[in-house]
């Protein structure tokens, strides 16, 4: 019932904020795609996932012979919860210190870790390539300045952009 609920507030309130980003003033220079797309191309994905969890909700499915046992469906359950969220206060309060880049990259490898993965190689690739792929999305498709961070850290984030 709380997926229910959830789900159409969720698809409310994005549906009310994609009504409002339309009425945002449109400012046609090198950016073609105006003001409004943006927002508009998030709240459109949130009301797509909305609407997905809310149809695996109403759907009935199969239980599986485990799920009356307390605990049978998550490893970590609260304490890996804990430890993720303790990890992103970590990740956002080193961001202005060590950069952009580099806090992403260790964060990212805590995370993974804190999810279960033990191999080194794969945390290392994962994340440097999800390192990548945000650095390339924000600060070259969309022009976000991503902080440098300080000391030689600042010198790093230079040579790179």
């Amino acid at each position: 019932m709380a997926n229910i609920i959830g789900s159409l507030v969720i698809i409310g309130g994005s549906l009310f904020f994609y009504y409002l980003a339309g009425q945002l003033p449109v400012v046609k220079g090198y950016q073609q795609m105006g003001d409004s797309y943006w927002p508009r191309l998030v709240l459109g994905v949130l009301v797509g996932l909305a609407v997905i969890l809310l149809i695996q909700t109403l759907l009935p499915r199969k239980t599986p012979k485990s799920a009356g046992k307390p605990g049978s469906d998550e490893k970590g359950g609260r304490g890996t919860m804990a430890q993720t969220m303790i990890a992103i206060v970590i990740y956002v309060l080193a961001i202005p210190y060590l950069g952009f880049l580099v806090s992403t990259f260790l964060a990212l490898i805590a995370f993974s870790y804190l999810m279960g993965d033990r191999k080194a190689w794969g945390m290392f690739f994962f994340s440097l390539g999800m390192t990548a792929a945000i650095y390339v999305i924000f600060g070259l498709v969309i022009y976000t300045s991503l902080p440098r961070g300080v000391w030689i850290f600042k010198t790093l984030s230079t040579y790179i952009y």
